[in-house]
């Protein structure tokens, strides 16, 4: 189903809430999202390395995630005058969703974080199962990504691969995740979205805020 359709919202509307998600990182829609978000660290302090089974994480946020020279002014500069073309007009819809696809799709991944070894709270869209339990997935920033409202940017999606004993129990999908793992810019096409980064054999636990 198309998610445009299904909540009635025009396509040229989706183009500026995706800019939106860009520029912010991770203020989506649901406010617990929010509240993982602003409870990650990010300066490079002992404080935020996380030692798990000898490994050393760096806990991160979301926004770690985005270019720095990344930012809406950029965005919209970029694609002013193919907004200015489609705002506003019906008759326009495809060429509107060809742009909102082009700037999800291509929204650029910090090259610095390739081989990172990292910890990431967030949202988990499934992907793959085996006797209920959810061994790949697509970590998001906010609730219901993928599934009841529109993706957010690639540079805010990464595709999950679970290490053996850290698969995900379906009856818990709805709750937030902490995953910590190598993560890599490499980009992948999944059925529900596009992933600009990758985590193979990556540890889950269930998500608990920062004392």
């Amino acid at each position: 189903m198309n998610i445009c359709g299904r909540y009635g919202l025009s396509r040229y509307r989706i183009v500026w809430i995706f800019l939106l998600l860009c520029a912010v990182a991770v203020k989506g829609p649901h406010p617990r999202a929010q509240t993982i978000a602003s409870s990650a660290v990010t300066s490079d302090t002992a404080e935020n390395i996380i030692h798990k089974d000898g490994v050393a994480y760096e806990e991160l946020m979301w926004d770690a995630l985005i270019p720095e020279a990344y930012t809406a002014d950029e965005i919209m500069a970029r694609y002013d005058a193919e907004l200015a073309k489609i705002e506003g007009r019906p008759d326009m819809a495809e060429q509107t969703q060809l742009l909102a696809d082009t700037l999800f799709n291509n929204a650029p991944v910090n090259d610095e974080l390739d081989g990172a070894y990292i910890k990431l709270p967030g949202f988990i869209a499934p992907l793959e199962f085996s006797d209920e339990i959810i061994t790949e997935f697509l970590l998001v920033p906010y609730f219901g990504a993928c599934v009841h409202v529109p993706p957010p940017p690639a540079n805010q999606t990464i595709l999950v691969k679970t290490a053996k004993g850290h698969g995900i129990n379906a009856d818990d999908a709805y709750d937030p995740v902490s995953v910590m793992g190598v993560l890599t810019t490499e980009g992948v096409t999944t059925d529900l979205a596009e992933a600009g980064y990758y985590m193979a054999e990556a540890l889950t636990e269930p998500y608990s805020e920062s004392p």
